[in-house]
């Protein structure tokens, strides 16, 4: 089972590039969107790194601070073939709060600073992106179209290829492997959410195919722009206009157990998709997947680009709220290909 086509809003792409030529053409700068407490049990540090994937730089801090990859905390996973900025927790008890040097030249630490708590998954608040692509003939007028509907109307929040593996058969290694009486935690916690986020694609196309990702419908949910805070209210002038205005967006379920809050056209629409993947549904039941929402759409902040045409150089700037994806962002007007 390959995952879902995506289905873009704007019309299909028209230009062509490369992407992560290099390294510096891929800068993420992840930001907590919070202050260390100054105190705790928990040492928070920021890092830099290059050519290391998370789970590499995990490995590779534990060893330097000589304590195990289960006592250092993460909010969200970054690339490997970029220049990437994390934060980490590492659990230190009764321990001075110093900076190790690493053992090499792939990570660096930029600040150290005390805290009470771990980082969990998607504790952080945004990304920012610096990306540049090279071998792009012409930002051509309906290049150009779209990255202004972009920029005033958002882009579909659909899960990166990323999240279904190298070879994209992260489902179908889901549906093999997550009977294994013995499985790594990081390794179900990646096939399970390989499982969601593949319905969420399949429910996020079908709306944009059907033509209601850009208007709400009757019986959706709603997610406040900024936070994870949801609602659901009747449809009326005042949520029309906010939706227009991107400081809302309709949401659609991460499959798991407990009550959906979605009703009407909206429910129908998942309940559809959920009854065609029912060897998915049922796998995620026998592992007691938690119901959560996403966000249909998110708003892409600060978005700022240019085109160096003799270099055939295109550069963008931008920052996405935690768990999307600028790699999503780039195909909804760009065929990008890694170099």
């Amino acid at each position: 089972m390959n995952p879902v086509d995506p289905v873009y809003p704007y019309g299909p792409a028209s230009v062509s590039g490369v992407i992560k030529a290099s390294p510096v053409d891929f800068v993420v700068t992840e930001e907590l969107g919070f202050e260390p407490s100054g105190e705790g049990e928990h040492l928070l540090l920021q890092v830099e790194k290059t050519g290391l994937t998370t789970a590499d730089l995990i490995r590779r801090i534990a060893a330097d601070y000589s304590i195990q990859p289960r006592n250092i905390g993460y909010s969200g996973l970054k690339d490997r073939n970029a220049v990437t900025t994390q934060w980490l927790s590492l659990h230190l008890p009764g321990r001075a709060a110093e900076v190790s040097d690493p053992s090499g030249d792939a990570y660096r630490v930029l600040r150290a600073a005390r805290h009470r708590a771990k980082l969990r998954r998607g504790t952080h608040k945004a990304n920012s992106f610096r990306l540049r692509i090279r071998e792009v003939d012409d930002c051509n007028e309906t290049c150009l179209r779209q990255l202004d509907a972009i920029r005033g109307q958002g882009m579909a929040n659909y899960f990166g290829r990323q999240r279904f593996g190298r070879g994209q058969d992260n489902v179908e290694q889901a549906l093999a492997q997550l009977s294994a009486a013995r499985m790594k935690p990081m390794r179900k916690s990646m096939l399970i959410s390989s499982l969601r986020s593949h319905l969420f694609n399949c429910v996020l196309a079908r709306r944009i195919s059907q033509g209601s990702w850009r208007q709400p419908l009757d019986g959706d949910v709603f997610m406040l722009r900024g936070s994870r805070s949801i609602f659901s209210e009747p449809l009326d002038a005042a949520l029309q206009r906010r939706y227009a205005e991107l400081d809302i967006s309709s949401t659609a379920s991460l499959y798991g157990s407990g009550r959906s809050r979605l009703s009407g056209e909206a429910l129908q629409i998942e309940q559809q998709v959920f009854s065609e993947n029912t060897a998915i549904t049922a796998c995620l039941d026998r592992h007691d997947a938690r119901l959560q929402m996403r966000p249909l759409r998110v708003a892409v902040d600060d978005l700022d680009y240019e085109f160096d045409k003799a270099h055939r150089l295109l550069e963008l700037r931008l920052r996405l709220p935690a768990g999307s994806y600028a790699t999503v962002l780039l195909e909804h007007f760009m065929h990008a290909v890694e170099g």
